[in-house]
């Protein structure tokens, strides 16, 4: 359950639930990951950062694209051929729109590809599936220093899922983290012992020497807020298998779902499905 838009901490301080001990962890983080799903398809697009190729399909000098960071390569088909056979350098196509800068905490995506090549690369050529587009697809990519280090040498063959860090006081199940190239989703903590999914969201599981920093994801305050308002909101109202901290009977039922202020919320990055997917 990697990408959720804030965590487990957060949803049990005595702000939010108030709720302390881990018997609900399991059932919080399936409901944590519930909100942020649905925060992606009220959205129309996905706030967490996906390192993949993408296939569209080409018509003239500009390319709609959905959320996108960072292009790593870009290729098209040539008529006829098989396969993507020209590889476009970067002085041949334009991210759009200028000013985005989706790796600045107040940025945004590109939207947009401009082909400004000449000959061949002056446009996309036409056709189903002639462009692949390979880079990192979001919203907006922001990582702070977790204030933490691998403590020893992380192997990936020997150590699995188990990640020992020198301080793990910044860190809470629901986080995703950065290591070096590698995305990892914290699932649970014991100690400074991390229990983490490798190689998420398209990045590759490799080793990492002692002294290695962390890095985590920041999502959009807003779209925080909002899931935990949801959250909060789903706990509260729930009717539970039995009553447990945060449950008041008989809380109407209106109070459950997402509810005007997170759809307030999130107003400002509800985006027009274009076709060409999350």
């Amino acid at each position: 359950m990697p990408n959720l838009y804030a965590n487990l901490e957060m949803v049990k301080s005595p702000g939010a639930l108030n709720i302390s001990g881990g018997s609900f962890d399991a059932r919080l983080l399936a409901l944590l990951e519930a909100a942020s799903r649905w925060i992606d398809r009220h959205c129309n697009r996905h706030f967490y950062v996906v390192q993949e190729a993408r296939v569209f399909d080409g018509a003239g000098p500009s390319l709609l694209v959905p959320d996108l960071i960072h292009v790593d390569t870009l290729r098209s088909a040539d008529l006829g051929g098989g396969g993507f056979e020209s590889r476009w350098e970067p002085a041949q196509y334009r991210l759009y729109p200028n000013n985005a800068r989706p790796t600045q905490p107040w940025g945004g995506p590109y939207h947009r590809i401009l082909a400004v090549g000449v000959g061949r690369q002056a446009a996309f050529p036409p056709g189903q599936g002639t462009v692949e587009v390979k880079g990192r697809w979001g919203f907006r990519e922001v990582w702070e220093p977790a204030g933490c280090a691998v403590a020893a040498g992380f192997d990936l063959a020997v150590d699995g899922a188990a990640l020992t860090v020198d301080d793990a006081g910044e860190l809470s199940p629901g986080h995703t983290v950065l290591l070096e190239g590698e995305q990892l989703f914290v699932s649970g903590i014991a100690g400074n012992e991390l229990t983490v999914q490798r190689g998420t969201n398209g990045t590759a599981a490799a080793s990492h020497a002692a002294g290695t920093g962390l890095k985590i994801f920041r999502y959009p305050p807003p779209v925080a807020e909002a899931w935990l308002s949801m959250t909060v909101r789903t706990w509260l109202g729930r009717v539970p298998e039995a009553a447990g901290p945060g449950y008041s009977n008989g809380r109407a039922p209106e109070t459950c779902g997402p509810g005007p202020q997170v759809r307030e919320l999130l107003a400002g990055y509800r985006r027009l499905p274009t076709g060409a997917g999350l």
